[in-house]
């Protein structure tokens, strides 16, 4: 063999400038109380699956079937994909729910002399000389396992433990004794896969103390934020409200937050939240209807990377619903605190029902319109991400002109995509205050005049910050662009002459 010519000349062969950090996905979260949602984690999957994940008919299935139904205007798109984050609004016993319509009962009963290695609270213990030969239901199997669960050790998690068998879903499910913080598992094995335990479809959920619906979210935030919107499936007070919406509206334009008031107390809750800002109120007057799944689907069809014009109305966008408001007086009260509902009009004789006003709370300064605030969720993520890939891309962005270049070059390719999607709109006249505020923004008594004919401003540079005695020094952007405003009403005049 000969000399490898590494010895003399050695390459390295690499890909460049890759994108390595993924852009968020605005899809739309729902916090249930249905304890197969773990507390560690957050469920993803298809609108579709929703039902058999959590059964037919459930609130959640529901949900996630109103939310998948909604089909945006040209160019016509769906939310493809939705999230279940856990709300222990009470405490929950460690639980492990088995794959359904795996367990064979006459495969079971081939086990003669099998093992189970479980993990429950603080211990993990070995079952040893599980018999299942004369189990004739799967009933008779779930108690032999809880049997030697018992007299396995004398732990409180273990003392009471129960195994049971759900005939519903097909699944054995295994439970501790004390709803708090545990964690649960089964090790693979001949039983535990016979038993569907460690099946793909195999659930494990830790038990959990009581939480607040603010820990919840918070618990979510932390475990993924690959989401836009979210909503709580169970009933919140006021105040849990007021807590989930100051926390979400720090967050500043991250994720919009739909809550619901009881019927009566609109007002009320509007007078606690109207200065909050990325919080909408959504109003459900219907039995087994989610109006708020179609703000949250509105959101979560929008593909900004992929087409022209993407910039979509969240009023006048219509789903499964059955209108909750048909009154001109009761319409005009709601709008007046920007209330959210589905109302239905007619024309000719036809009864038509849409989503209106598709608005927010907040103050002035806040992104009061759903679309805008969607938009604007989109490109601050999407810079996000583009400009760590650029930092991990590069070999390192020099803190002089060259650097700063290359930074605005990556914001410049991601505003073109904006302007594509309609997120920026060139060509807006601006008011004399909006041409003032470019004017502080930039420093520039003209910014403003490229913020009307292409749409944005952008400057970057790179300063010095001292920290801890060091210098380090920091790329700071700055960008003003036009939103893209939507018409909410058309008004005519007919003069006759």
């Amino acid at each position: 063999m000969p000399i490898s010519i590494d010895k003399y000349v050695e390459i390295t062969s690499g890909v460049g400038g890759a994108t390595t950090v993924a852009g968020r996905s605005l899809i739309g979260l729902r916090m249930t109380t249905d304890p197969r949602v773990p507390v560690d984690a957050v469920v993803t999957m298809s609108p579709s699956d929703a039902a058999t994940f959590f059964g037919d008919g459930t609130p959640e299935a529901t949900f996630a079937s109103q939310y998948g139904a909604y089909v945006s205007p040209a160019p016509a798109s769906q939310a493809k994909l939705i999230s279940f984050g856990a709300y222990a609004a009470t405490a929950r016993l460690p639980r492990i729910y088995g794959a359904p319509k795996v367990a064979d009962l006459n495969a079971i009963k081939l086990i003669t002399d099998g093992s189970l290695t479980i993990t429950l609270g603080s211990l993990t213990q070995t079952l040893n000389d599980l018999d299942f030969s004369a189990a004739v239901t799967f009933a008779d199997v779930a108690s032999i396992v809880q049997a030697a669960m018992r007299l396995t050790v004398a732990n409180p998690q273990w003392a009471t433990a129960t195994v049971t068998y759900d005939a519903v879903n097909s699944r054995f499910i295994i439970s501790g004794s004390t709803a708090e913080a545990a964690q649960i598992g089964a090790a693979n094995g001949v039983t535990a896969d016979a038993l569907g335990l460690t099946q793909a479809a195999a659930i494990d959920s830790p038990g959990s103390a009581v939480q607040t619906p603010l820990e919840a979210i918070q618990a979510v935030d932390s475990a993924t934020d690959n989401f836009g919107s979210f909503s709580f499936g169970a009933s919140l007070t006021l105040e849990q409200v007021v807590a989930v919406a100051t926390w979400n509206a720090a967050l500043n334009i991250k994720y919009q937050f739909y809550f619901t008031p009881p019927t009566g107390s609109e007002e009320t809750w509007y007078a606690a939240l109207i200065n909050i800002a990325s919080c909408g109120m959504i109003i459900n007057r219907t039995p087994g209807e989610y109006k708020e799944a179609l703000p949250a689907a509105i959101m979560a069809a929008i593909d900004y990377t992929a087409s022209r014009n993407v910039n979509v109305n969240f009023m006048y966008r219509q789903g499964p619903f059955t209108p909750d408001i048909s009154d001109t007086n009761e319409a005009e009260a709601l709008d007046a605190i920007r209330a959210n509902y589905y109302g239905e009009t007619q024309t000719a004789g036809q009864r038509l029902s849409f989503f209106q006003d598709g608005v927010l709370m907040g103050g002035a300064t806040a992104a009061t319109e759903m679309n805008i605030h969607a938009n604007e969720q989109w490109l601050k993520s999407d810079m996000q991400s583009s400009l760590l890939s650029l930092q991990l891309a590069v070999g390192g962005l020099s803190a002089n002109n060259a650097g700063s270049g290359r930074i605005r070059a990556m914001l410049v390719s991601r505003i073109a995509v904006a302007l594509l999607n309609g997120t920026i709109s060139p060509g807006k006249a601006l008011t004399t205050a909006q041409q003032i505020a470019v004017t502080d923004i930039s420093g520039d008594i003209n910014a403003y005049r490229d913020v009307q004919s292409q749409g944005y401003w952008l400057g970057v540079t790179i300063v010095p910050r001292v920290v801890s005695g060091a210098t380090k020094y920091v790329a700071v952007y700055t960008l003003a662009y036009s939103k893209n405003d939507v018409v909410r009403k058309i008004e005519g005049s007919h003069n006759l002459i």
